[in-house]
């Protein structure tokens, strides 16, 4: 590819990550806050954000195996984001929980086959650079941000009603940047490396136990994921001061993406995958003893450097390392199935059972710190130097 080229195709890989997360800026913190005006109560809204993370367990697996077959990851993109924009208008007519639960499940399943494939469109890109990732991904968190601070603005002022019209602008936005995406010849290192089935390589004992940790620590942030707007709304904090909570830890993970070539550098994965794990722990800590002090959850928010941003950089790093050129696609969507999917979806299911509109709040935020910690148990299990950096 040549540098002119590169360079266009940089820009579409950031206006993709831009607008894919900027979805999920809109939805992660606000879906919530739109199903509550729905009328639903903790236990359902536990069950539909259970089918936003759910979907990641099963879509990337499907469309990574077509990926591979044809080898066009970015036809896969175009075609999820052009199928998850016209499933996503059901939206706006699916207000009984059974309609708005198939609704959710048809549309995430197209919008989750683009994530993995858009991140090994991006690997392929940077070639020898890899380290160049957290760059070009840092435009998501820019995304997110957006979209976490004007929606909390806007919801607080109109309320959540408007979210389907702002998340079809959103898909719309994805579609467009895909479309400036160009597809690139993966690089095969060798031959002997390539023909190293893909199940050898997954069922490594380190690579098993990294892909447990991976579990735990995003099931860790169930509660977060699912009720925080509406913890932070019971304890008298608006719509808008959660915006800029939230806000505050995206902004955090973008200092931390930009910091990772070179902590990925001196540091093993598995190192700072480690560290995620107690900041994690610590985060939610925080996040149940600061009450009403909003110091108290920005201090917490800032953790979210490590219990998002670090921890996915590692994730995503620990793949590519680990996994022969032949099996990236595979490989990263299996990474997002098990981590973002299987995890967040356990994760949100429990928090739905356990919050009791707010009552249950302190017992799930433990709860997660917990699962946090035992994902450090099983990297400790994994021993040193599994992924070909020293401590």
């Amino acid at each position: 590819m040549s540098a002119l080229l590169e360079g266009r195709q940089r820009k579409a890989l950031a206006a993709s990550y831009f607008a894919f997360y900027a979805i999920l800026g809109l939805m992660v913190p606000y879906l919530s806050l739109y199903l509550d005006h729905l009328g639903f109560n903790s236990a359902q809204i536990g069950w539909m954000l259970a089918i936003l993370f759910a979907t990641r367990m099963i879509a990337p697996n499907i469309w990574a195996a077509l990926s591979d077959r044809l080898g066009t990851p970015v036809r896969i993109i175009r075609a999820g984001a052009l199928l998850a924009a016209f499933t996503y208008l059901g939206l706006f007519v699916a207000k009984e929980f059974l309609v708005l639960a198939v609704v959710m499940g048809i549309y995430t399943f197209f919008w989750n086959a683009i994530l993995a494939q858009l991140e090994v469109v991006t690997l392929t890109t940077l070639a020898d650079r890899p380290q160049d990732y957290g760059g070009l991904r840092s435009f998501g968190s820019v995304g997110y941000i957006v979209l976490v601070v004007g929606a909390g603005w806007w919801f607080g002022l109109r309320g959540p009603a408007d979210l389907p019209w702002v998340g079809l602008v959103l898909f719309l936005a994805l579609l467009g940047a895909s479309m400036a995406l160009t597809e690139v010849a993966p690089r095969v290192r060798n031959e002997a490396e390539t023909d190293i089935p893909f199940m050898s390589q997954l069922l490594q004992r380190p690579v098993l136990l990294f892909l447990l940790a991976a579990m735990l620590m995003q099931g860790s942030h169930g509660p977060f994921y699912t009720f925080y707007v509406l913890y932070l709304r019971g304890l008298g904090l608006g719509e808008s001061t959660a915006g800029i909570l939230v806000a505050v830890g995206v902004l955090a993970e973008i200092g931390i993406f930009l910091l990772a070539p070179r902590l990925l550098g001196r540091f093993s994965v598995r190192t700072l995958m480690a560290l995620c794990c107690v900041m994690t722990s610590l985060r939610w800590v925080l996040t149940d003893a600061a009450g009403t002090s909003v110091l108290g959850h920005g201090v917490a928010q800032l953790l979210h450097a490590f219990s998002f941003g670090l921890a996915h950089a590692c994730g995503i790093q620990f793949v590519h390392r680990n996994f022969s050129a032949a099996h990236q696609g595979k490989a990263q969507a299996l990474y997002a199935s098990v981590s973002f999917g299987l995890g967040g979806a356990i994760g949100a299911y429990i928090s739905g059972q356990l919050w009791h509109n707010g009552a249950g709040a302190s017992l799930t935020w433990t709860l997660a710190a917990v699962a946090a910690a035992s994902a450090l148990v099983a990297l400790l299990l994994m021993g040193r130097e599994q992924d070909g950096r020293r401590r």
